[in-house]
């Protein structure tokens, strides 16, 4: 509320603080504005994902010609990206009322989604250089 400067964590249940670092505990919160605008962009860069990455797996499904090994890897991080983001509403929850959504636990399931649609992400992105490389470097040898 108005211009008084808060340290993070204000408003986080005292019982939940002890999973906080306490070096997080020394920074000011930064300003509302900028809470609504990372929302804001998260609002949009969720709808773009979601409708982008929904469509790539609908044209997968939908289209047989489409289902070889190098398109199952696209069709993978698309997968990974899509379950990505829809993890975001809470994100943009905790961004517009500048608030702990859902406690330890949620936060915790939080994280492991994020971790794991990361290193999806990561190892699909590896194979699919590893398929372009074949692909560059023995043009003759066939499909992965």
């Amino acid at each position: 509320p108005g211009s008084e400067r808060r340290m993070l964590a204000w408003n986080v249940p005292p019982e939940e603080l002890k999973y906080i670092p306490s070096h997080w505990l020394n920074y000011e919160e930064p300003q509302q504005s900028m809470h609504y605008l990372l929302g804001m962009m998260y609002i949009f860069f969720m709808c773009m994902s979601l409708v982008g990455n929904g469509l790539v797996i609908w044209i997968f499904l939908s289209a047989k010609s489409l289902r070889t090994p190098s398109n199952i890897l696209v069709v993978n991080l698309a997968l990974c990206d899509f379950f990505m983001m829809a993890k975001t509403p809470v994100f943009i929850y905790n961004s517009f009322s500048q608030g702990y959504a859902m406690g330890h636990l949620g936060c915790q399931i939080y994280g492991v989604i994020g971790s794991y649609t990361g290193i999806g992400t990561s190892t699909t992105n590896a194979f699919i250089a590893y398929d372009r490389y074949n692909v560059i470097t023995r043009p003759m040898e066939g499909k992965m």
